[in-house]
């Protein structure tokens, strides 16, 4: 009897892909590599209809058409073997052929599909079979900023100076003629990286120069208000500093969602930079930098500044919001003492109102009173001359009684007239 499997967990299939994804594609012992990096529109769908675009191009050229979940396409054409790759972003186009190709820019690669992205980045890789890197091919490289380094333990050599040429593509050399078919691929495929993400990792300087005056005006707002928090002395004069607090963190919260996906994005791409470089294996060489001391020098400093941007930007939002925070404590505090006083002019005149209504009640009892009495000796003269009884102490005697059954109604009626009873 066999034994029964559990049942499979809903990603395994994705995880499975994922080692499969992107494989590395052979590369013969020479050849010319390039590679287009376009970045697409930040828009909902735009990746979307991109990849419809590259479906529909390939199936206009019957080279196959790739599946709905496919990240990256490969196909020959007459001439050259092309590949795709689509990415988070961005995609990437890169071709092999002969070096004796000339043609940078192709017209049967699909780039009709990428019409609504711009171009961020382009190199060329000439793969050789020599073990180090001739000197007749030094001289087409700027000598300021020339990188030759030996990779692989020895076994192959790389040179570039990160200069575009007069068709914009950043040219590098690449000797394997000591590297295993694999290895030398391997390499190829990890040096179009290091430029891929090179060129992305440093996407979020410019935004971060860019905003910089922009933060600067929203630090210089806060301390001008803060300093001036001490005069705010009444309620209006905090409400208006409370409301232009408001105003700043609207400012800088703005200013936060243009630059946090662009940092995050520009450490992530870091990272991947980092240990492609690390892949390499390089050691130095006597005429040249290595891809990393090089990169390095120049990459690090502009990640350290979107992350300097990055801290200041929190650290300015967090200010603000102690602030706001702090001037709605002080209103919450004046408001209460507004409300105390409130109260107690309330209280005050409630008691006013009582002592008042108390008098008006003993007035009335005493009036109605000399009424009733008034009343009462006109209807009890007949009887008591009747009686012969002395009318006046008559009424001397029934006022009490009078004025007590005058005061238990108006009680009476005072009682109807409570909350309880009107519930």
């Amino acid at each position: 009897m066999f034994p029964i499997l559990p049942a499979e967990h809903p990603y395994r299939s994705a995880i499975m892909d994922e080692v499969h994804a992107r494989p590395v594609e052979i590369v013969p012992q020479t050849c010319r590599l390039r590679r287009l990096v376009v970045v697409m529109p930040a828009r909902p769908g735009a990746m979307m209809d991109v990849f419809r675009r590259f479906e529909a191009f390939c199936a206009e050229r019957g080279v196959g058409v790739p599946a709905a979940s496919t990240r990256q396409h490969s196909f020959d054409t007459a001439t050259r073997h092309v590949t795709w790759e689509f990415h988070t972003e961005f995609v990437t186009v890169s071709w092999r052929t002969g070096l004796d190709d000339q043609i940078n820019l192709p017209d049967d690669l699909g780039l009709e599909a990428l019409s609504d992205g711009l171009l961020i980045g382009a190199m060329r890789i000439d793969v050789i079979g020599d073990r180090t890197i001739p000197d007749r091919l030094l001289p087409g490289f700027n000598l300021a900023s020339l990188c030759l380094a030996d990779i692989e333990t020895g076994n192959g050599q790389v040179a570039t100076d990160f200069v575009p040429d007069a068709d914009q593509f950043t040219r590098f050399e690449l000797a394997g003629g000591n590297l295993t078919e694999l290895r030398r691929s391997i390499i190829c495929r990890r040096l179009l990286e290091v430029e891929t993400y090179r060129t992305m990792a440093l996407l979020g300087l410019p935004l971060a120069r860019s905003a910089s005056p922009e933060l600067r005006v929203i630090e210089n707002g806060l301390t001008a208000l803060m300093e001036g928090l001490s005069e705010a002395v009444t309620l209006p004069a905090v409400q208006a500093a409370l409301s232009q607090l408001h105003a700043l963190l609207v400012r800088s919260g703005q200013l936060a969602e243009r630059l946090d996906y662009r940092f995050a994005a520009s450490h992530a791409y870091g990272d991947v930079l980092r240990m492609r470089l690390a892949g390499l294996r390089e050691s130095g060489t006597t005429r040249g930098s290595t891809l990393t001391h090089y990169i390095g020098n120049r990459v690090d400093p502009g990640l350290a500044t979107c992350r300097a941007m990055e801290k200041r930007l929190n650290v300015v939002s967090g200010k603000i919001e102690r602030a706001i925070a702090m001037l709605d404590v002080r209103i919450g505090v004046d408001m209460q003492v507004q409300n105390a006083a409130v109260l107690d002019r309330i209280a005050a005149t409630a008691r006013s109102q009582f002592l008042l209504q108390r008098t008006v009640e003993g007035l009335s009892t005493i009036a109605i009173s000399y009424y009733l009495l008034g009343i009462i000796s006109y209807a009890m003269a007949g009887p008591l001359g009747w009686l012969h009884w002395d009318k006046t102490m008559t009424l001397s005697i029934a006022a009490p009684f009078v004025v007590l059954v005058v005061w238990l109604m108006a009680r009476a009626v005072r009682r109807s007239h409570t909350p309880e009873t009107l519930k």
